[in-house]
């Protein structure tokens, strides 16, 4: 199994949405692949490869171009193994997923934007990130950015998984942490596509960390 580095990113446009098309770029697999090689050894990663599905295992079985991409059903398919043999199969742990992978991304291929001192204008670059990750994955805008109200929402992907979604709870939460601001409780999906929602809603309440 074997893990090709990731080379400098530049800007990567969306394509228009397509829902049967929808599909995540490699590096979506390899941070995730990473943490859990690095955290619980590589006998467990080749276990939930084989217990995500054809899709996913066939992704697995060549290396993984980090801009490149790969069906969304293999992306899902490895998150929900990886729910069940690290979690308690509730998917809870995807947000541990996404807490780890936003972490390693401000800090790598988006480091650029863990330095902007405005809270509003990372929160802002949403679109551009989202972008990078997915093709045909719907489009993510944030629609507030005042602290008292933040909302991002993914439009035009009624087929994104709740797994994705509580990955992206995590991700979300996670990012906001890093660019030094505090995430107040009860930060989470608010309105959602799978449970017959107009699109994927995340709202959260804010404040700047205090300095020391």
């Amino acid at each position: 199994m074997a893990f090709k580095r990731i080379p400098p990113l530049g800007q990567v446009p969306a394509t228009g949405y397509e829902p049967a098309m929808a599909r995540m770029r490699g590096m979506a697999f390899l941070g995730t692949a990473r943490f859990v090689k690095h955290t619980y050894g590589e006998e467990m990663l080749r276990q939930i490869v084989a217990d995500a599905g054809p899709a996913a295992q066939k992704t697995f079985s060549k290396r993984i171009d980090g801009l490149g991409l790969q069906p969304y059903e293999a992306f899902v398919g490895f998150l929900h193994s990886a729910d069940r043999h690290l979690g308690s199969g509730d998917l809870s742990f995807c947000r541990t997923i996404g807490e780890m992978a936003a972490r390693q991304d401000l800090e790598t291929i988006f480091r650029v934007y863990a330095v902007r001192p405005e809270p509003d204008k990372i929160i802002e670059a949403c679109t551009p990130i989202w972008g990078m990750y997915t093709d045909g994955g719907g489009y993510m805008e944030a629609i507030d950015v005042r602290p008292e109200r933040t909302v991002l929402r993914i439009t035009e992907f009624p087929d994104m998984d709740p797994a994705h979604c509580r990955m992206m709870e995590g991700w979300m939460t996670a990012a906001m942490d890093v660019i030094g601001v505090r995430i107040l409780p009860g930060a989470c999906e608010t309105e959602c596509m799978s449970s017959g929602g107009r699109y994927h809603e995340f709202s959260c309440q804010w404040e700047l960390k205090q300095p020391g």
